[in-house]
């Protein structure tokens, strides 16, 4: 194969890999819209709150992913295996701790049974597993195949659960079903790619260390996503009764759109800045392009929605959900300040600056304080949120004025240095 058919193939591959999460976007969402109108506001209530919790496993599993990406990128397969067997042994813990306390997370939630959690516990080794074996294949840039992990799983997903809830159309274990789903798809995909598995756990391995620094790095940022992503809906879940609570999931899943249709510029930022500033070259550029773009979407976004947000919130769930369509561009508003604080952390990120990540997680952990102690009503709820992240914006811009100012100041200091020495 000669230079120009590999960059085709490159090419052809990575437009796949854009198709495809687009495609896996759109019908989770769809799905998402299906259930809502299925099971309406009490039944979306607790199907969006399992929903919610595989999110917070999704972003701990993309930090494995890239883990993973990075040690095969460094041909170092064999660390990857080591990898994927420490990360089985702590899922397989992780999967003894939910079970356990299924019951009393089934009560803060107020869910009817803890069975749901149960069932989603025990594809946890699975979905960590099947990350394990994303990284790989993002490693070694084989795309096509890597999105075909991702229809997999979608597919597998979204039959399962349409089917299972047709067939027992009128079981009152929904929410369990909604858990079957996700269990389906995670040993489904996990069965069409995986990795060795390396079971030692006395590995001296130094680049298993290494790695493991890495990925405590990246966990920390996940976990700021976590905090800010989805404590809301756990909170509202249990601090509201049923009918709010999927009010409010409705608006989380559509406000959240601006998030996740801008989240495709971070991704490519990422990798972009680390290569500018490894070669020596300017990236400042970059940011603000970035940001501009995020900033862009968000505002046409929460526009759009304070004028149509009615007619949105009808066509997407249907009558039953149109009290609250007037608050729409407010989840709207709040989503778009963290979309743009979010080009802050990565673009840091990239530079192996970490003050943003840990404001991101103070700001996380503050939210779930504030929600706790005032929550009158769903719109209270959605006014911390609002304050909160334009607090974490402000602070994003405050780091990135005094980090520039700092930067210039040296830039300035080592010129007149040089001046001086030539005279």
């Amino acid at each position: 194969m000669n230079v120009v058919e590999k960059l085709k193939d490159k090419f052809g591959a990575g437009l796949f890999l854009f198709i495809a999460t687009f495609l896996v976007n759109v019908s989770n969402y769809a799905l998402n819209l299906v259930l809502g109108r299925w099971l309406g506001p009490e039944g979306f209530s607790e199907a969006n709150l399992i929903a919610t919790l595989v999110m917070g496993l999704s972003f701990v599993a993309m930090g494995v992913q890239l883990a993973s990406a990075k040690l095969v990128a460094e041909k170092k397969e064999e660390t990857t295996w080591a990898l994927a067997g420490r990360i089985l042994w702590i899922s397989i813990l992780l999967v003894a701790i939910l079970t356990a306390s299924a019951p009393y997370i089934a009560s803060f939630l107020q869910l009817n049974t803890s069975s749901s959690i149960i069932i989603v516990s025990i594809g946890v080794p699975f979905y960590f597993l099947m990350s394990i074996g994303r990284g790989s294949l993002q490693g070694k840039t084989d795309f096509r195949k890597l999105a075909w992990t991702y229809i997999i799983e979608m597919v597998l997903r979204c039959v399962s659960t349409v089917a299972l809830l047709w067939i027992f159309y009128d079981s009152p274990y929904r929410t369990e079903i909604i858990a079957a789903g996700f269990l389906i798809s995670f040993i489904g995909t996990w069965v069409y790619y995986r990795v060795p598995v390396k079971l030692s756990i006395t590995s001296s391995n130094k680049n298993l260390s290494k790695i493991s620094k890495f990925l405590a790095i990246i966990m920390l940022y996940e976990l700021s996503q976590i905090l800010i992503n989805n404590s809301d809906v756990v909170l509202v879940k249990h601090y509201f009764n049923a009918f709010d609570a999927g009010l409010y999931a409705s608006l989380a899943l559509l406000g959240r759109a601006v998030f996740f249709a801008t989240w495709t510029v971070v991704t490519i930022l990422f990798p972009k800045v680390i290569e500018k500033e490894k070669n020596g070259e300017p990236h400042l550029q970059l940011f603000w392009n970035a940001l501009g773009i995020v900033g862009g979407v968000g505002l046409i976004m929460t526009i759009g929605s304070y004028f149509l947000g009615g007619l949105v919130l009808g066509l997407a769930f249907g009558s039953a959900y149109q009290g609250i369509a007037d608050q729409l561009w407010i989840y709207t508003t709040l989503t778009s300040l963290f979309a743009c604080a979010n080009v802050f952390v990565y673009y840091y990120l990239s530079l192996e600056k970490y003050t943003p990540v840990v404001i991101s997680i103070l700001i996380g952990t503050l939210q779930i304080i504030a929600i706790s102690i005032y929550h009158p009503t769903l719109l209270g709820v959605m006014y911390i949120q609002v304050a909160l992240m334009t607090l974490m914006l402000l602070s994003m811009i405050s780091y990135h004025s005094i980090t520039n100012y700092k930067l210039n100041l040296d830039t300035n200091i080592l010129v007149n240095q040089k001046k001086l020495k030539s005279i």
